[in-house]
């Protein structure tokens, strides 16, 4: 916090306290025969003197607490404390605290009456959370409309929170559609997991779903509030121009690495999967939706996620839409199967898919890849979950996907979409390892032999992965 302006003030002072001691040396000089001029000469130099000490200690209080403010916000949210500063400090700077407090404290409105409490804003900093008020989301609107560069701020979910417009015709989304759309997830979600570890805005290049690549930056904004991604023009995989498009060969994925059987469960990739088809019987039919979310052990990944809707070409039949909500107007439109299968293979990329059914959704996918031309769509290892659910507990054999989250103690959320079926599914293979490492099985050498002697059990499972 001292820097030019704090030396300036100090060169102002000590030119101005240097000039009082030159006056006062020279009043002894010229006015020593007259008393009462000595006199009055002297105490104005002192007092002077005094005036520069008061500024001087005032300046040094002022810069003193404001590179105290600076060092506490600089920490992490659960390091910064500005309840005491708030409550007992006066002056701009004990109103900036205050502000500081209110928005750390997430209430929307600042203690006292700042200019930032004009009315809550979302869920979390930059228009993202309870973090901020009316005048903090235009102020947001505005930085994105002025830069020159496509920004786009996306939440936890992938969801495009705010762009500004050259964000929306390089990527051609909208507020509210999913990132994954426009951009592999499995290279955003390595780019964020390098911001958020790293602490500082990451570097990355995107790949986009269908063709081309984009150099990016990120910045996390911290839990539950999303990143901010910016691509500057001069970054451009095609030089400056804001297609971002150019011919390319998309890498092609490394060949899994064997996920043994004495891997522990508490450090092994998994990725919830759940699978919706166009048949009139749940395992028939081709694929019309996807969605995926990432795990590590019972650790749950939501920004680390897939939703995707596809285009059977023939209307999706009323049994199906019956079963997953999904209509033939809801997939008019969107990719085919082929188009779409990167990422889906990049989301399942050296994993071990997890869901109910695991092993009909995994051969849907396989029936699609099929006809659509794939050959050797090399899918992961499924373990399923409702059969290891029935090997602790013989009472749930058959049961539903509620019954099992209400056995395993999982909050019910509603079910938005194939993100939202893809998280329930996560949620439950989180809270079924936590169980499994109460009971000491701890690798998925272990964990497959429950399953295999719990095979006659759960023999009579349930698709409720593949709807």
């Amino acid at each position: 916090m001292k820097g030019g302006v704090w030396r300036v003030a100090m060169l102002g002072l000590a030119v101005a306290a240097a000039t009082l001691v030159f006056l006062g040396v020279e009043i002894t000089q010229l006015a020593a025969e007259d008393r009462t001029a000595f006199t009055r000469g002297l105490t104005i130099c002192g007092i002077g003197l005094l005036a520069v000490w008061f500024v001087f200690s005032r300046l040094s209080r002022h810069f003193g607490d404001l590179e105290r403010l600076a060092d506490r916000l600089s920490g992490g949210r659960s390091r910064i404390d500005l309840e005491p500063w708030a409550g007992g400090r006066g002056g701009e700077v004990g109103r900036l605290a205050e502000a500081a407090a209110g928005l750390v404290r997430g209430g929307g409105q600042p203690a006292g009456d700042g200019p930032l409490a004009d009315g809550p804003l979302g869920r979390g900093p930059l228009g993202l959370g309870p973090l901020g008020g009316g005048r903090m989301d235009r102020a947001v609107r505005a930085a994105l409309v002025l830069t020159d560069d496509p920004l786009l701020i996306i939440d936890e979910l992938g969801r495009v929170e705010r762009l500004n417009p050259a964000a929306a015709r390089l990527l051609e989304v909208e507020e509210g559609a999913d990132i994954g759309k426009a951009l592999l997830r499995d290279d955003l979600a390595r780019a964020i997991e390098r911001a958020r570890g790293g602490g500082a805005p990451a570097s990355a290049v995107l790949r986009r779903t269908e063709e081309g690549e984009l150099s990016a930056r990120l910045v996390d904004l911290g839990l539950n509030s999303g990143v901010m991604l910016s691509f500057p023009a001069r970054g451009m995989a095609n030089g400056a121009g804001l297609t971002g498009k150019r011919a390319l060969t998309l890498r092609t994925a490394q060949p899994a690495a064997p996920l043994g059987d004495d891997e522990p469960l508490a450090a092994l990739p998994f990725v919830a999967l759940w699978v919706a088809t166009a048949g009139v019987e749940p395992d028939s039919g081709p694929v019309i939706a996807v969605g995926t979310v990432r795990l590590a052990g019972s650790r749950i990944f939501p920004t680390v996620s897939l939703a995707l809707l596809i285009d059977p070409i023939d209307p999706v039949p009323e049994e199906a839409t019956a079963r997953h909500g999904i209509g033939t107007a809801m997939v008019a439109g969107e990719r085919p199967f082929a188009a779409v299968w990167p990422a889906i293979q990049d989301a399942l990329h050296n994993c071990i898919a997890v869901g109910i059914g695991i092993d009909q959704a995994l051969a849907a996918l396989a029936r699609s890849a099929t006809l659509a031309g794939i050959a050797d769509p090399a899918l992961p290892q499924g373990l399923d979950l409702g059969v290891l659910a029935a090997s602790l507990d013989p009472a749930l054999a058959g049961a539903s996907p509620d019954r099992f989250a209400a056995a395993f103690g999982v909050v019910h959320h509603p079910r938005n979409g194939p993100q939202g079926e893809a998280l329930a599914v996560a949620e439950l293979a989180a809270a079924l390892f936590t169980r499994l490492t109460e009971r000491g099985i701890l690798t998925q050498g272990q964990a497959r032999a429950l399953v295999a002697g719990g095979v006659a059990a759960g023999a009579a499972g349930t698709s409720g992965q593949i709807s």
